[in-house]
């Protein structure tokens, strides 16, 4: 418990909450009772609102530079010209802010998101794109294998079947919603974060080896909530509906996220691809929409506490661009850390899942074609 408690002290959101209860609770109490300030500045200080004024926007300032948490400003100074990337879950949130920055600097983005949302995305991607025809998208479901099927299969006719790709940025999620099951038969949260990206990646394989590309999977700091192995054992609890629970199922499919990288760095590192996992912070996005706490907050405070999108997306960039990146590692905040789950350092239990992984995609799809 220890371990885990320094673990999330370590985080900008937790640092930045305690640096605003410290900031605007415990210190301006203390001057009525044991000043931890010489009472002649809080007397200075309560007789005027200008100067109450200034404490607060010094607070508010500083909390804010401290939950931005790490950025890529080295990304500036990038010139993207003749790269290829595909993002999925592009439709919004750090994803869309993702393709948004990438087409900035000259890259080609391909965006991957729901029919309903792809177009509006296209349209706002090509507004700031150095080359608005270098922007094109394709509907996906990642909660549906046979969208993700017929969406590459459309990707590929367009694109070409041996289409350059410099990374794939497996961004897309759900977190902590109520049970349901996809159309698959996989838990909601496991089949769009997991076995959804699983299946992609391995239909873009070919292209991917061929490119020597890099494959960016967006986990999270919530890996370390469920501390047991993902396994079919631990999965199954979340499928079925009486033993579910929203936090543990979404714990259990960013670990899987982190055993995918782990697996593809293994397997496929020797053939020049390229694999790294990230935690990309406290969002303020729709993803948190099934978040107690998140709900809990005013929209000041979230704006105080969370990372914009753009700040979330800084993690994202840096793994599909930087060259200090090292393969097969987790990332946050624009370095690298430590996991903070121990099952998810199992080497053996990742080969496992990935075996369990493509056995249930295989099955799945069988049975609806």
């Amino acid at each position: 418990m220890a371990s885990l408690v320094l673990y999330f002290l370590g985080q900008p959101e937790t640092r930045a909450f305690l640096t605003l209860f410290l900031s605007i609770i415990i210190l301006p109490l203390s001057a009525f009772s044991a000043p931890l300030i010489p009472h002649f500045i809080w007397t200075l200080v309560r007789s005027s609102y200008l100067f109450i004024g200034l404490y607060i926007v010094a607070v508010c300032c500083l909390v804010r530079w401290i939950a931005r948490g790490g950025q890529y400003d080295a990304l500036k100074t990038k010139d993207l010209s003749g790269k290829t990337y595909l993002i999925t879950g592009s439709a919004g949130g750090i994803g869309k802010q993702t393709a948004l920055e990438l087409s900035k600097l000259g890259a080609k983005v391909v965006l991957f998101a729901r029919p309903g949302n792809l177009q509006q995305t296209i349209n706002d991607v090509k507004k700031v794109a150095r080359d608005p025809k270098l922007v094109s998208g394709y509907p996906i479901d990642l909660s549906d294998l046979l969208s993700i099927k017929t969406g590459i299969e459309q990707y590929k006719s367009s694109e070409g079947e041996d289409a350059p790709i410099t990374a794939l940025i497996n961004n897309a999620g759900v977190a902590a919603c109520p049970h349901s099951l996809t159309k698959d038969g996989f838990e909601m949260q496991m089949g769009t974060n997991h076995f959804g990206h699983f299946y992609l990646t391995k239909l873009l394989l070919p292209q991917l080896l061929k490119s020597k590309s890099r494959v960016v999977n967006v986990s999270s700091l919530a890996h370390v909530m469920q501390q047991v192995a993902c396994t079919p054992e631990t999965y199954a609890q979340q499928v079925n509906k009486q033993t579910y629970k929203p936090w543990n199922a979404y714990s259990m499919s960013k670990t899987a996220n982190i055993y995918f990288t782990q697996e593809l760095h293994r397997r496929f590192g020797a053939q020049g691809l390229k694999a790294y996992v990230l935690h990309p912070g406290g969002v303020d996005t729709g993803l948190a929409r099934h978040l107690f706490f998140s709900q809990l907050l005013f929209a000041p405070l979230r704006m105080l506490l969370f990372k914009t999108q753009l700040e979330g997306a800084q993690t994202n960039l840096f793994c599909a661009v930087s060259d200090d990146v090292i393969s097969g590692k987790y990332y946050s905040d624009c370095h690298e850390t430590e996991l903070g789950n121990p099952h998810a350092l199992n080497s053996e239990r990742a080969r496992e899942w990935w075996e369990y992984s493509e056995k249930m995609v295989s099955e799945k799809i069988k049975e609806r074609q």
